[in-house]
């Protein structure tokens, strides 16, 4: 998509007539997408929920919160270039357990929200503390992440040219399509454009499992076939077999990586490994200390199996907090000041001596200086 496209309002009304406002269908809508929201960061309140379409959607304990504390990284990027005013626009996700009653009473099947995250961060040194960032989100029940990043390209930028009201807008086009189909094409019109996209399945939809084989081999299949595995692993494209084989058996895996984009990016490319088979285990591409089960995660005492799960982290700190996870992967490139665990630092050396596992340097011969990084910490 070369350039943003023109959105409207959806409008009835015959021509010549006065025209009205066409609401979106509440369940129409919700066949696709449970909200669209604006999350801003106040300097004195910390992630504040700016903006919400259809009001309520968040109103799940905690539900809030943890969506506005998931939408943005950790820190300002440092990718920034160092002008008197720039701007740094990124997309990621996540995936968060779903705290609606309504979901809590239909069964003891643990269901989930995806967020899919336009983030910009404005740096000005006009601005207080040199800067601020804003993300437009989309939440579903759907990993659909081939079709919302595209959504979020014309949804994100509109919303900062013309506010809030963008996301009404959007929904309107989106509760006028079809129900999602998967397993093959589906054109989805969005004002002046429209989105072509293949539909994985739901793998949190209770249900019979899909088959095995789609019936056009030539017809992407599975979550998050979109993955770009190579930008991803560039570093580890040796070690992919070992990686396969750990999503395969549900090990636990920790990413570390040094932005959401990127860890989200490579939970992506790790839970796409398994296609055509549906991936079980609990997954989260973009993980916080805010996050629910952080607490019963951190509680684990030494010697204790951590559960089956993988999971992004920016946040060296669940490194320490985490000491648990067998396996540990890092990819991407660093920021400047970001730092990174040399091999003869007390952790790596600690681990080594216990015998839980090896590290394995690859990209470059110094951690710290390397352009391209990314190591391994898998159980022997």
């Amino acid at each position: 998509m070369n350039r943003i496209p023109s959105v409207s309002r959806r409008r009835n009304g015959a021509a010549g007539e006065e025209e009205e406002e066409a609401p979106p269908d509440p369940a129409a809508l919700a066949r696709w997408a449970r909200a669209f929201c604006i999350i801003r960061f106040d300097l004195e309140r910390g992630q504040l929920v700016e903006a919400c379409f259809p009001q309520g959607a968040l109103d799940a304990a905690g539900l809030d919160r943890l969506v506005a504390f998931s939408s943005f990284p950790d820190s300002m990027s440092h990718h920034l270039p160092r002008h008197r005013s720039s701007v740094h626009d990124s997309l990621f996700s996540f995936r968060v357990p779903d705290p609606s009653p309504s979901v809590s009473l239909a069964g003891s099947r643990r269901r989930f929200l995806y967020g899919f995250v336009f983030n910009r961060q404005r740096q000005d040194e006009r601005l207080p503390r040199g800067g601020e960032q804003k993300s437009v989100v989309i939440l579903s029940h759907a990993p659909y992440s081939s079709l919302f990043r595209l959504l979020l390209q014309i949804l994100g930028p509109l919303c900062f040219d013309i506010g809030p009201s963008a996301l009404s807008m959007v929904a309107s086009h989106v509760a006028a399509w079809p129900a999602p189909a998967t397993g093959r094409p589906m054109e989805l019109p969005i004002g002046s454009a429209a989105l072509r996209v293949h539909l994985p399945p739901t793998a949190d939809d209770p249900g019979p499992p899909p088959a095995l084989l789609p019936a056009n081999p030539s017809v992407p299949y599975g979550l998050f076939h979109d993955a770009d595995l190579f930008a991803a692993f560039r570093g580890l494209l040796l070690h992919l077999w070992t990686l396969w084989e750990l999503m395969v058996i549900g090990e636990p895996v920790l990413v570390v990586a040094p932005s959401p984009p990127q860890c989200s990016e490579a939970v992506a490319g790790l839970v796409s490994l398994v296609a055509p088979l549906s991936y079980s285990v609990d997954f989260r591409p973009y993980f916080t200390i805010h996050d629910p089960d952080f607490a019963r995660l951190n509680a684990l005492a030494e010697g204790e199996v951590f559960p089956p799960m993988v999971l992004g982290v920016t946040n060296l700190f669940f490194l320490k907090s985490l000491k648990s996870i067998p396996n540990v992967v890092s990819v991407g490139s660093p920021n400047p000041n970001w730092q990174i665990l040399p091999e003869s630092s007390q952790w790596v050396a600690n681990h080594r001596d216990q015998g839980t596992g090896s590290m394995v340097h690859l990209g470059g011969s110094s951690l710290t200086n390397s352009q391209s990084i990314s190591f391994l910490r898998l159980a022997c």
